[in-house]
């Protein structure tokens, strides 16, 4: 959607979708309210919030009118849209009760902690009428684009090969504890960034056949781990994830003509030819948007946010449906069912226990 189209002034007020935000939390405040501020084809009617009084404060700086702590309360109050940035086992829950109500949902990734919450959420989309997307935000940064264009229009050759180390030290603007309580989480890191980086991996390059997934979750939530994947189409890759270690925070994709390498939160490309001594380094672009080097993630959502709008107008599905955000979770799904300790360099060699000597 053009900018033009986003003027206040383009939609009259009966135009405009009446959207609700459910959970006021760290990427509520950073990320969802920035982003539909000063949007003109929406207005933010409700913040729901169990903390009334973070909820309240939020409002009085977003300038959204009216404030709940119990989300039923926006039910029957005539909103078109619920945007669910919940912890993530209430994703499913919450969303089901406003898609049977016939409101269009888009929640935070990941989707639901198992399949069976997705089924769910379908179900109750096709029920109701309504239409459901999931915030896989990194399907709209111009880098991710650039590369699923360069793999389907056959500019790097068959693809033989991929590598994706994506891993930064945990410094999210916590809210509340729930990414470490895998209860509320379903998991750590596998979950939470994992499945940002496992959708682009099917989506850029088809489903997985067979995988090996190794973590080092000894009992509450994994903070790294590695997967090994073999894909319906032969390709063969691994994807390294962490939340101790800073990583390169590239994809590459290896084909027999040329290997890309995009960046996994910046706007970076670099194409290789095989054994050329150069590279052609920049930014992806699309025809009518300048690059940038740096992706705002601000903007990556409102770019979300376009589709989303987009598709409830127009009455398509969006970009990333939840059929398309159930792909994601079901091989977390299976990873976590078929986990083996990761190897790390700092483990001793266990010792055995030392014999309690008898005077």
């Amino acid at each position: 959607m053009s900018q033009d189209l986003l003027r206040t002034e383009d939609f009259t007020l009966k135009q405009r979708l009446q959207l609700a935000v459910i959970g006021c939390g760290a990427v509520t405040e950073h990320r969802h309210l920035p982003a539909l501020a000063g949007r003109g084809d929406c207005q933010i009617v409700a913040l729901v919030d169990s903390n009334r009084k973070r909820a309240e404060e939020l409002a009085s700086q977003f300038r959204v009118p009216q404030v709940f702590a119990d989300y039923h309360e926006t039910l029957r109050s005539g909103i078109d849209v619920a945007v669910v940035a919940l912890p993530n086992h209430l994703h499913a829950p919450v969303s089901v009760d406003f898609l049977k109500a016939g409101i269009h949902v888009l929640v935070e990734k990941p989707m639901g902690r198992t399949t069976a919450e997705c089924d769910a959420m379908l179900a109750a989309a096709e029920a109701g009428g309504a239409l459901l997307a999931v915030g896989l935000m990194r399907r709209f940064m111009q880098s991710a684009q650039f590369a699923k264009r360069a793999i389907d229009s056959g500019l790097l050759g068959p693809i033989h090969s991929f590598d994706i180390r994506d891993g930064f030290i945990f410094s999210w603007p916590l809210a509340s504890d729930f990414f470490f309580r895998k209860d509320a989480a379903g998991g750590g890191v596998l979950i939470d960034t994992g499945v940002h980086t496992l959708d682009q991996v099917l989506w850029w390059l088809g489903d997985a056949q067979s995988f090996e997934y190794y973590d080092d979750n000894f009992g509450g939530v994994e903070t790294d781990c590695e997967i090994f994947l073999e894909l319906q189409s032969g390709v063969r890759g691994k994807v390294e994830l962490s939340r101790t270690r800073n990583l390169r925070n590239t994809a590459i994709i290896r084909g027999e003509a040329a290997e890309l390498e995009v960046g996994l939160v910046r706007n970076f490309a670099a194409l290789r030819l095989p054994h050329a001594p150069v590279q052609i380094v920049g930014q992806g672009a699309s025809a009518s948007l300048p690059a940038k080097v740096q992706s705002n993630q601000v903007e990556v959502i409102a770019a979300e946010y376009d589709d989303f709008f987009e598709a409830i107008r127009t009455e398509r599905q969006p970009t990333v449906s939840g059929l398309e955000g159930r792909r994601s979770v079901a091989l977390i799904e299976a990873c976590y069912r078929e986990r083996q300790p990761l190897s790390l360099p700092w483990d001793l060699p266990a010792v055995p226990a030392l014999q309690e000597v008898t005077r």
